[in-house]
């Protein structure tokens, strides 16, 4: 019986190295494949990613631009009812969710604490008379007059004018010429102080004037007051020109009343304590109208308490829902605490959020209309009541503001719950339009294709357009197109390159099971998922069935 010979270990080394060339190649080979196979596969794919071309006529009509959000039902219009401070609570006569008509009896409170606080009220009421009557004592002065001889040059003031509003838009009831002089300053070198001038007037009046002064490239000509218009453009010589503008002025000022009587026109002379204006309310000080106010607010307590007292109840102020409720029977309020609170359930507000870019387009009046998906489709038509710009916050880089919608309670809508609002903030009828998707834009302009050549499929003929509002859907075409205009366009649809799923994926593995090493060989080249090669070569996910190859 013969044995086989035991290879030598020059012909092992051989035999590996032989082996080791053979699957080199058939690695390069199945490569070699691999790519060849990837190219058809990526350029198939492109080829059928290419959109048939659309066309679309310039067409007219309405398009309009909105704001929209959403945001939480809020009722709106709730009433507070309060019990008057130190009045005692005896009893409560309704629950949160009542129904209740106005007029309705809601609590009684305790006769003698009423009357109590009568007494406290009154006690406020007198003390404030006797700061008001000291305070009366300091008035204005009801005549305005001038201290000084002069000529009156402008009047700002006006029959029932305040004088505080007078005061802080002209800094000035009326200006004085005390001199008897006006003066304008031209920019120029071309005179000297004591030259003879004509200056004229804005209307062609002609006044005489003389160069005062020559400094610093700026020559000062003075003309008579008595004539020329305060803060009139005037003319000297052939082209030199400026405003005229008194030269020593007096200004006559006040702080409080009300213009009753002008006593003075413009270009008057008047004397020293010359009346210049008469005034009415002038009873005043810093805290006058403040204690007036106070005051008032405690004849309103004081009544409501007459009231309490007479009936020793509380009454609903309105009809609706108790919406909340607050203990305290047997109690004292300390300062006005809220008893409870109806909500008439006749409107009801919705906030939502407006960014910078569309804050100055709204308007309160403005038109909103809202959706409440809970309780169906319906739209419901409200109104903007309010816009936010003080409380503004920050989104994404971007100031977002705040505005309110009110619109009437609907059946079924409850508190808190989601709307949403849209606002139409500007609208053009008769546009020319285009779909959104035909109008190509960068960040400078916009374009347009008028042209297709079916051979090669590429647009051609590209037009730049000037464009207007947009909803999304469609865009207003300013410039560059006519009614009936044709455009063409594309619409691309991206390829999935993820794992090179879209191309059926890069062949499956040469070696074992989900890229493992079968038999020596390093796992699997294949990568993504997809069909791969044939099965003999492997193609489940990461070379997963694929062929291994034997070890030494």
């Amino acid at each position: 019986m013969s044995t086989a010979r035991r290879l030598t270990k020059a012909e092992r080394r051989s035999r590996r190295i032989r082996t080791g060339i053979c699957i080199a190649a058939i690695v390069a080979l199945l490569l070699v494949a691999s790519v060849i196979y990837l190219k058809n596969q990526v350029r198939q794919n492109f080829a059928s990613s290419q959109q048939d071309v659309l066309s679309a006529q310039v067409t007219t009509g309405s398009i309009s631009a909105t704001v929209s959000g959403s945001g939480a039902l809020v009722s709106d219009g709730i009433t507070e009812v309060t019990l008057p401070a130190g009045v005692e609570l005896k009893k409560r006569y309704v629950e949160a969710g009542d129904l209740v008509e106005e007029g309705q009896l809601l609590a009684s409170v305790d006769a003698s604490s009423v009357l109590s606080a009568l007494s406290e009220k009154q006690t406020e009421i007198n003390k404030l008379d006797e700061e008001l009557a000291s305070l009366s004592e300091n008035q204005v002065d009801a005549e305005v007059k001038t201290s000084m001889q002069g000529r009156v040059k402008a009047i700002f003031a006006e029959e029932g004018d305040s004088v505080s509003s007078v005061m802080y838009e002209d800094g000035a009831l009326v200006l004085l010429s005390l001199d008897g002089y006006m003066a304008v300053e031209l920019d120029s070198t071309a005179y000297s102080v004591g030259d003879s001038v004509t200056v004229t007037a804005s209307d062609g009046a002609e006044y005489g004037g003389s160069v005062a002064q020559v400094s610093a490239g700026v020559t000062t000509i003075l003309v008579p007051d008595d004539g020329p218009v305060y803060l009139d453009t005037v003319t000297v010589g052939e082209s030199d020109s400026g405003t005229l503008s008194i030269h020593e002025p007096l200004r006559i000022t006040g702080y409080a009343g009300t213009v009753e009587t002008l006593a003075v026109s413009e270009n008057d002379e008047v004397e020293a304590s010359g009346v210049l204006l008469t005034l009415t309310d002038t009873a005043w000080s810093a805290n006058y109208d403040q204690l007036l106010t106070q005051r008032r607010e405690l004849e309103a307590e004081l009544q409501a308490l007459v009231d309490l007292y007479q009936n020793g109840t509380i009454l609903a102020p309105v009809s609706g829902i108790v919406d909340s409720i607050s203990d305290g029977e047997g109690q004292s309020a300390q300062s006005g605490a809220v008893l409870l609170s109806i909500d008439p359930g006749k409107t009801m507000t919705v906030s939502f959020s407006v960014d910078e870019t569309n804050v100055l387009s709204l308007a309160v009046g403005q038109e909103a209309t809202v959706t409440v998906e809970s309780i169906g489709d319906a739209k419901y038509t409200g109104t903007v009541t309010e816009i936010d710009t003080a409380a503004a916050s920050s989104s994404g880089g971007v100031t977002v503001y705040s505005a309110t919608v009110t619109l009437e309670r609907a059946e079924n809508m409850l508190a808190g719950m989601t709307a949403s609002v849209s606002v139409v903030i500007e609208g053009v009828d008769n546009a020319m339009l285009l779909p959104d998707d035909a109008v190509r834009k960068t960040s400078s302009s916009a374009y347009v294709y008028t042209g297709y050549e079916e051979e090669t499929g590429e647009l051609s003929g590209m037009v730049e357009v000037k464009v207007g509002l947009s909803n999304g859907s469609y865009v207003e075409i300013l410039e560059g197109l006519q009614t009936g205009d044709t455009v063409y366009y594309t619409k691309t649809q991206s390829n999935s390159f993820g794992g090179f799923s879209g191309f059926g994926g890069i062949p499956g593995g040469f070696g074992g099971d989900s890229g493992s090493s079968s038999g020596g060989f390093p796992g699997g080249f294949g990568g993504g998922s997809g069909s791969g090669f044939p099965s003999g070569f492997g193609g489940g996910s990461g070379g997963s069935g694929g062929r291994s190859f034997p070890g030494n």
